[in-house]
This record gives C-alpha cells, sequence and structure tokens, in this order.
C-alpha cells in the first residue's frame, strides 16, 4: 500500500501537521513538521519517489498565490525607500558563495558534490536542478550534496527565529476605535473634510454629519462647521487626538442613530467592483453612500479614496437608509461568491508564470545561459498581474480565503515531496562529515549576513526581519513558521521584498561556482 507516492505525500502532510503541533518552551516548528515527516517516510520507503512535477506545482501554486496578495505592499515598501532591501541577496548569497568556495577547498569536497551542497544549504532546487544539468552524468553528486545539506538549510533559520520569535504572537491587526465630535475649532464659514486632514495630519475617517435634524455622510469635499456633530473611524490614540483638535467629545449618541443614514457590512463579490478603488467605484456619487473601514482578512483599516478593493473584502458602508439594499446590490454581498476565484484569470497566470520560467537568459561573458524555472517565473508573473489588478474585464485577484486555502495546500505538497525525496537519498547515501560541516557553515554565514543588514535597515521588527530570510533562503517552511508565530502581512512583506532576486541569484551563483571550482 505504501508503493503509492500520492499515498505517501499525505501521510507526510498529516505527521508533519502533527509534528509541527509539538511545542517545547513555546517554540514549534508549524508546518516545516510536514517537511521532516516527509525526510522519515521518505528513509523508510525509499523506492517511492512522489512525481516531480507535484512537487513544482505545489512550489508555484504557493508563491504565485503569495504574489498576488503582496505585489501592493511590495511595491508600497519599495516606493517608501524599501529598494534598500534589494542590496541583502547579493551580499548574503555573495557570502554564503565564498563560504562554499573556501570550505570546499579546505574539506576537499569535489566541485560536483560542493554545487550540491551549496544549493541544498540554500535549499533551493532550481539551483540544483541549474547544476545538475551542467555537470550531466555527475550530476546525480550534486544531487547527493543536496540532500545531504538540505535539512541543515531549513533548521538553522528556523532555531535562528526561534528565540527572538517567542514573545511574538500571531497579529490581527490594531482595533479600530469611533467617536462623535462637537465641533467647535474650525474656521468660518467651514472647511472641508480634505483641508482638515492635510493641515491637522489627522489619521482618521470621516463617516457623517449632524447639522440640527439633517444627517449626511461625509467626503473629503464635504465642508463642517462649528456646532456640527461628526463621527470618525481611526486607531484609538488618532482618534483621541482628532477629538482634541476639533472640539469635544459629544455626548449624544450619534454613533448608534440609524433613523436617516444607516451601516452596514457587505462583502464584495461582484467582479465589476474588484480590482477598482474606492473613488472608481464611486459610491458617494451614485449612492451617497461612503466606506468608514475595510475588513480584509482578520485585519481591519481604514481606507481612502486609492484603496483598492479586493474580492471577499467586508466594507463599512454608511449610506442613507434607502439605498443600503442597492449598494448591497452593486457590491455583491455573497459569501458564497466571496469564497469562490475566477479559474480562467487563475488558470492563465499560472499558465503566463510557467512559460516565463522557461526562457532562455544568457550570462555574461559566454558562461552559458540559464532558465529561472517555473516557480520563480509564477511569482514574477504575480507580482506584475497583482499589481495590475485587473486587465479590461479580467480581474488578477484572489479572495482572501481562497489565496490561503491555495498557499497552504501548495506549501504542504511541496515540502512534503522535498522531503520525501531527501529522505530517499539519505537512506542510500553515507553521511559525508565534511558535506555536512560546509552546508551548516553555508547557511549559517547566509542567514547571519541577511539578519544583521536586515535589522540595519528595519530596526527591531522581528516579524519582517523573519520574512526577509525567509525570501533570501527560498524556503517555504522557513516562512510557514514565521507566518505562523507573526501572522501574514509582515512576514510575507519581507518575503517578497527579497524572493525573486534572491531565487535569480542563486541559479546564476551556482553556475559561476562551478566554472571557477573546474577552471
Amino acid at each position: 500500500m505504501l508503493n503509492n507516492p500520492l499515498l505517501l505525500v499525505c501521510l507526510a502532510i498529516g505527521c508533519g501537521a502533527l509534528l509541527g503541533r509539538i511545542s517545547f518552551k513555546k517554540v514549534s516548528l508549524g508546518v516545516a513538521g510536514v517537511l521532516f515527516a516527509g525526510v522519515v517516510w521518505g528513509y523508510l520507503e525509499p523506492a517511492v519517489k512522489p512525481p516531480d512535477a507535484l512537487s513544482t506545482f505545489g512550489l508555484a501554486l504557493f508563491v504565485y498565490a503569495i504574489g498576488l496578495s503582496s505585489s501592493d505592499l511590495l511595491f508600497d515598501t519599495w516606493s517608501h525607500g524599501g529598494w534598500r532591501y534589494i542590496l541583502i541577496p547579493p551580499t548574503a548569497i555573495g557570502a554564503a558563495f565564498g563560504v562554499a568556495m573556501v570550505a570546499s577547498r579546505l574539506l576537499n569536497i569535489p566541485a560536483s558534490t560542493a554545487a550540491g551542497v551549496f544549493a541544498g544549504a540554500l535549499t533551493n532546487t532550481p539551483s540544483l536542478a541549474a547544476a545538475t544539468t551542467a555537470l550531466g552524468q555527475r550530476g546525480a553528486e550534486a544531487t547527493l550534496g543536496y540532500a545531504i545539506a538540505y535539512p541543515l538549510g531549513v533548521l538553522i533559520p528556523i532555531l535562528m527565529l526561534a528565540w527572538p520569535f517567542r514573545c511574538e504572537t500571531a497579529s490581527a491587526g490594531d482595533t479600530l476605535a469611533s467617536a462623535a465630535i462637537v465641533v467647535h475649532n474650525v474656521k468660518e464659514p467651514g472647511e472641508a473634510v480634505g483641508g482638515l486632514l492635510e493641515r491637522y495630519a489627522l489619521s482618521v475617517r470621516f463617516a457623517r454629519c449632524v447639522r440640527g435634524d439633517e444627517q449626511f455622510a461625509l467626503t473629503g469635499y464635504s465642508v463642517i462647521k462649528n456646532g456640527d456633530i461628526v463621527t470618525v473611524v481611526g486607531l484609538s490614540d488618532d482618534v483621541r487626538n482628532a477629538t482634541e483638535i476639533l472640539g469635544v467629545e459629544s455626548g449624544i449618541d450619534v454613533l448608534h442613530d440609524r433613523s436617516q443614514l444607516d451601516y452596514r457590512r457587505i462583502f464584495v463579490s461582484n467582479p465589476a467592483v474588484c480590482g477598482k478603488t474606492l473613488r472608481q467605484v464611486g459610491l458617494f456619487r451614485t449612492y451617497e453612500g461612503i466606506v468608514t473601514r475595510i475588513r480584509r482578512g482578520d485585519r481591519d483599516f481604514i481606507p481612502n479614496a486609492e484603496t483598492t478593493i479586493m474580492p471577499g473584502d467586508r466594507l463599512r458602508v454608511i449610506a442613507p437608509r434607502e439605498n443600503l439594499s442597492a449598494i448591497s446590490k452593486y457590491i455583491g454581498d455573497s459569501y458564497h461568491e466571496a469564497s469562490e476565484f475566477n479559474i480562467l484569470t487563475f488558470g492563465l497566470g499560472l499558465a503566463m508564470g510557467i512559460a516565463l520560467g522557461t526562457v532562455e537568459i544568457s550570462l555574461p561573458v559566454g558562461i552559458g545561459t540559464f532558465e529561472i524555472g517555473p516557480v520563480a517565473g509564477c511569482l514574477v508573473a504575480a507580482l506584475i498581474l497583482g499589481a495590475l489588478g485587473r486587465t479590461g474585464p479580467l480581474t488578477w485577484y484572489l479572495p482572501y480565503g481562497a489565496s490561503m486555502s491555495l498557499r497552504q495546500l501548495g506549501l504542504v505538497v511541496f515540502l512534503a515531496c522535498a522531503g520525501i525525496k531527501a529522505g530517499a537519498l539519505l537512506h542510500s547515501a553515507p553521511i559525508n562529515l565534511s558535506v555536512l560541516v560546509a552546508g551548516a557553515c553555508i547557511t549559517t554565514v547566509s542567514c547571519l549576513v541577511t539578519i544583521v543588514m536586515a535589522r540595519m535597515i528595519a530596526g527591531k521588527s522581528w516579524p519582517f526581519i523573519g520574512g526577509v530570510l525567509s525570501g533570501v533562503q527560498t524556503q517555504p517552511a522557513v516562512l510557514g513558521f514565521a507566518v505562523g508565530r507573526c501572522g501574514n502581512e509582515r512576514v510575507e512583506a519581507g518575503y517578497t521584498a527579497v524572493f525573486p532576486l534572491s531565487m535569480l541569484l542563486k541559479i546564476v551563483f551556482v553556475q559561476i561556482f562551478l566554472m571557477v571550482m573546474n577552471s
């Protein structure tokens, strides 16, 4: 029965989930347990080999879902000085390259095996593929070095992050607060909301205004006057600051008054509005309604006119009571439809990424050509498509729930396949102490350089540093560990900032390594 590769993959996933739940002093493997369970099953059943296409598709699925959901955050990070993070991969991988050169010569490791150790210590299968292609019949020696070094390439960064992560908890985002303010401190005859936000650097969202017996929703162009009662939404400190600047907190319960204006949480499920900004959707122009907050996954945040609406978002809309039903119909408000994803754009996006990975790129000075591979191709395609959002009627985004499910499925399938293959190789090959030492040195130096540089740039934001480290290692198990401890957004921002360049550099460096060692 165990001769069925798919059965072995499923057993590795199930056993790995149990292994990942074991905690010692608040430290656990999390989803990385699937990899180590796969190693055990591969060692016990070395003749059973999962299809290579299954492993590749799992990882491609994972990075494609990550890229789509993280593209906006990545480009926002780069536009606010985050371009400095692209200095980390060449420095860290260059340091690893130097260690690999020195260690292979000092420990008398053959160039073919050392190339595999370099790829395994940095846990990068595409670079192994590039090495085996360049080595031809000696490619098995590189694969052996890869299998020995790979487990350390996963375990060492997890151990390095375990201590600083001990106090981290999965973040569900900051809690938003609301307040009703009696306005006293605006200039007569009145000031526009947009002007007030800019002049006082307020980080709140104005929702409604009560003026005498009249109530209306507020936009950036709305004018408020002294004596008005306005409601604002934002973080607690920002709401308190706005109250002090504009006037005093109202004693009238305006927040729950639904006599003229009503409010409702509405699911975004209509493809016609997905991928558009709030300005493009134009709720106020058509329905006199505004969006005061958006809940995406477990996080609430304050939107602005340029905020892009994603499928599965929950919009808090305030509008005249008679218009709310029409707004709900326009936005969709179907949980069932919000949980589905567009199979057409999903398939096209993956196909474009896989095709991009097959394009041959020439190296300088006649070294040769290489391909970035389907995994890196899918990530690059996802980042571009996620930044576009829409192409005519086609929406590239994935609903939040579908994205989380697809990335988790792809991740555990890849980890199970990779672990089984590594375990099978360890079963038939003697453990070479020199190879283990070289692999440990390469991984350790790469991780230390990454952490030091990331801390110099990002400060003490360990979730972000963990994402950068997992991106430089191009290691989903490390990413899964970091996400399990710290939540998604901060970790994945660091991961996507460095992953594409790290993937490309490893493919190039391993081929340069072989050229130098064989010269």
